[in-house]
Order: C-alpha cells, then structure tokens, then sequence
C-alpha cells in the first residue's frame, strides 16, 4: 500500500509531506518530530483499523438482549401467551447475534454496508415480537418489571436499527471519540491543544491522507472527512503496531499489574485516560494486548517465519518466549534454564521482541508495523540484523515504518539497496527527511538519493567536531 500523508501544526511538525511504501524510513536529526510523526500515524491507523461498528451493534445487542431475558426470568407465573411470544423471540434473538457474528464481524465497512438489509429484516422480526410482547404486559401490575425492560428494550432496538441501516454516521462518531481519546493516551497529554505546534499560526492541526480524506483537529474536536471507498483498505489491515523502547518490556510485569487495578480500582478508575497518570502510552497496552492473545499461523508462511527467527535467534544465540502464564523470558541456547527478561541485556530485548512478535504471529502479513529508534542500545553488527529482519518483514506482506537518526542504520539500508534495480527501490522504498523545525525536505530525489543526503544530514555533527579538533 503506497501513499501520502500530509501533516501541519501537529506538535513537532509543522508541515510534512511523508510518503509510506512497504518499507517507510523516516529520518532527521534530534528533536525533528520524526517519532511525533511515527506515533501520530500510528494512531490514526490503529484507530480506523478497528471494527467500530460491530462493536457497536454488539454492545447494543447485549444490553436488548440481557434486558429481555432478565425481564423473563423475574416474571412469576407468566401467561401461556407471553411464553410463546418469548419463545419465539428467544429463537429470533440467538439467530441475530449468529448474524451480527458473521455478517458485521470480520468484513470491511463497506461489506458491512451491502449485507445491511439481510440484517435490518431481522430486527424488524425482532422488534415485532418485542412490541407483541409489550402489549402483552400493558397496564398488568405483576409485570411492571419485565414491561419497563421491554420498553427500553424498544428504545434500543431503535438504536440498532440506525446503526444498520446509517454506519457511516456510527463510524464517524466513534472515529471521532477513539481517535481523540487514543491521541491524548499515546502522547500522554490531558488535552488535544497540547498536540499543537508551538508558535503557529491560527490554523488547525490537520492530516491529509491520500485517497482517504482529511482530518483536522480544532481545540478539543475532530472533524474527520473520509472517502468512505478508501476506509476499507485501511480496515483490512491485519494487526497495527508500535514498537518502541525495550524499557518498558522490562518492566511488563509491574506495568500490567498497575493496569489491572486501574481496571478494578475506584481509586484508579475515576479518570478515563489512567495510562496518563501512570506515564505510559497506550500503544504498549495495545501491543501486550495483541500478545495475549492466541493468533493462528498461516501454514503458507511457515518458512518465511522460520527464516526471520532463524536470523535473529542465531544473532542472539536464543529467543524471547512467551510462558503460559504469560511470562517474558529468555531462552539461552547454552543453557537449560529460562532467564528472566530483567536479567539480559537490553539489546536483546530489542531485537528478541521482533522474533517475538513474528513467533506469536502478532507480526504477519497484512500487518503494519511502526518501529521508533530501532537503534536503541544495539551495537552496530546487531543493527544490521534488526534492518534485515525488518526489510525481510517488508518482502513478505508487511508494512514497515522506521524512525531513525542512527547513520549505521541508513548505510545498512543502502546496503540492501545495491542489491535491487532502480525500478525495485522505487516499488518498495519511501524515504522521509525532515528538518530540525519539523518540516519535510523535499528534493525530488530517489530513495538512494535521499539516504545519501540523511547520511550528511547525521554526519555533519561528527564531521564538524573533527574540523574543530583539527586531524
């Protein structure tokens, strides 16, 4: 998937064109918004990426649903008439949620919008048994309860309803909500007016995406304007990920801890956005979250899987592994014993996450994966093996985004590049300079060229120290 993303007044950003192929690099010196810019994209996708109307039909499904069976189940002695008509609509309320299941779970939002009318006919059954229902109970004192719950039960059914036969109004909220809430949590900010570029002027923060609209932040709101062909690309993404700071891979445990009492807690629970009071951004609750979970492999790519683990679990002389008890640990191939995460180099959590993450097929085709400062605490040999796995990654369906200022990393890259034609560096790579002001340079040059000019750009400082030294 090749596109532009056009970004003004965003933080460190104050106007940058970035173009995203298969593999994304995105460069500038310190302090340029490279990693503003990778963790705003990363939002934004994680975000569309989500089935929001499903989730949406099947919470309002939930509550008619648990409203009507707990209304019957407290009913005493009811008439032969209202157990029939509960019968039935026991049947019809099962048959939805099947529906519900396969028909909105798992398809795009335009599927979604063509299979509206096989849906809409069921709850227009539905909503006639419960109205049966309802005059059944009119005016019956020993069903006073059971009739308040059909009634709101009606209320919404009527919601259902809309949310069938209008998604993209659904949608549109939802982004909206998600999208702002998601912002404020990954950059740890109580407000959206914090994420404005400093000293700008009156104009808004707004994304231009290619082919699929614009957004546009103003104070505390979100307008979005998306061409609702194009969001069903971005919904057929596999898994989003951000891949960051091993640091808080170390401290996994403690982190999730914290997190399930916030959950629990009153005391931690009296704020929406916890992860802003803990310092933590939500893009690693997202990725804990897609590990948890058991992910099926796809048997067609079982060699290019054992070819990245092969890579890399030779580079560490082991593999990060996951216990069933949902431990992090260390498998050492010269020894027999797990060694704890906390235990071994922080290197080898930056770069074993990566094997980890393929091995538990979070990462796989489709996916799309932002890695920020993969450089981090790597020496040079070990960063030629993370730009390997992750072009590797690349080749095989993935989506990969890298924010670097390692100039190790741009001559690894380089390096891959001497290995393909001119017309397979253009297919495959997108190059991203951005000034220290936060602005994209756009020079019109190919993807070889503008490594060439990252590499002066994070060169100079060096070359300017040994001038000042003299040789």
């Amino acid at each position: 998937m090749k596109f532009s993303v056009e970004v003004r007044n965003f933080g460190k950003i104050r106007d940058a064109k970035v173009n995203l192929a298969p593999f994304t690099v995105i460069s500038g010196t310190n302090s340029s918004g490279k990693s503003f810019l990778s963790r705003a994209l990363y939002t934004f996708f994680s975000t569309i990426n989500k089935d929001h109307v499903t989730g949406e039909a099947r919470r309002l499904f939930s509550s008619i649903d648990s409203l009507l069976r707990s209304g019957y189940i407290l009913t005493k002695e009811p008439s032969s008439k209202i157990e029939e008509l509960f019968y039935d609509l026991d049947s019809l309320l099962v048959e939805l949620d099947e529906t519900i299941n396969s028909i909105f779970a798992g398809c795009t939002f335009i599927e979604q919008h063509t299979n509206n009318l096989i849906i809409a006919d069921k709850i227009d059954l539905i909503e006639d048994f419960v109205q049966g229902l309802n005059l059944e109970l009119e005016n019956k004192k020993k069903y006073t309860d059971f009739s308040e719950r059909v009634q709101l039960s009606l209320r919404q059914i009527k919601s259902l309803k809309d949310i069938v036969k209008n998604p993209i109004k659904v949608l549109s909220r939802k982004l909206g909500d998600e999208f702002k809430n998601n912002l404020k949590e990954n950059f740890q900010v109580m407000s959206l007016s914090d994420l404005k570029t400093n000293g700008s002027s009156s104009e808004n923060a707004a994304f231009n995406i290619e082919k699929l609209g614009e957004i546009k932040i103003e104070k505390e709101m979100i307008d979005f304007n998306l061409n609702t062909d194009a969001i069903s690309e971005f919904q057929s993404l596999r898994n989003v990920v951000f891949v960051e700071s091993p640091i808080y891979w170390k401290l996994r445990k403690p982190l999730m801890e914290i997190q399930r009492r916030s959950r629990s807690t009153p005391l931690f629970a009296f704020n929406k956005q916890n992860s802003e009071l803990l310092g933590v951004p939500k893009y690693f609750y997202d990725l804990m979250e897609l590990l948890s979970l058991d992910i099926k492999s796809d048997a067609n790519n079982d060699d290019f899987v054992n070819s990245i683990l092969g890579k890399i679990n030779s580079t560490l002389s082991g593999e990060l592994d996951l216990s069933d008890s949902g431990e992090i640990y260390f498998k050492d191939n010269g020894c027999s014993k797990n060694i704890n995460l906390n235990l071994t180099a922080t290197g080898i959590t930056n770069l074993g996450v990566i094997g980890l993450l393929v091995k538990k097929n979070v990462i796989s085709k489709g996916s799309y994966v932002f890695i920020d400062e993969p450089e981090v605490n790597l020496h040079p040999a070990w960063q030629q093996v993370m730009i390997e796995a992750l072009y590797e990654l690349s080749k095989n369906g993935i989506s990969v985004v890298v924010a670097t200022h390692s100039i190790d990393m741009i001559k690894y890259i380089e390096n891959i590049m001497d290995q393909l034609s001119y017309n397979e560096i253009i297919d495959h790579f997108a190059i991203n300079r951005l000034s220290n002001n936060g602005i994209s340079i756009e020079d019109n040059l190919d993807p070889r060229q503008s490594l060439l000019k990252i590499k002066d750009d994070l060169g100079k400082p060096f070359y300017d120290l040994v001038l000042s030294q003299g040789w």
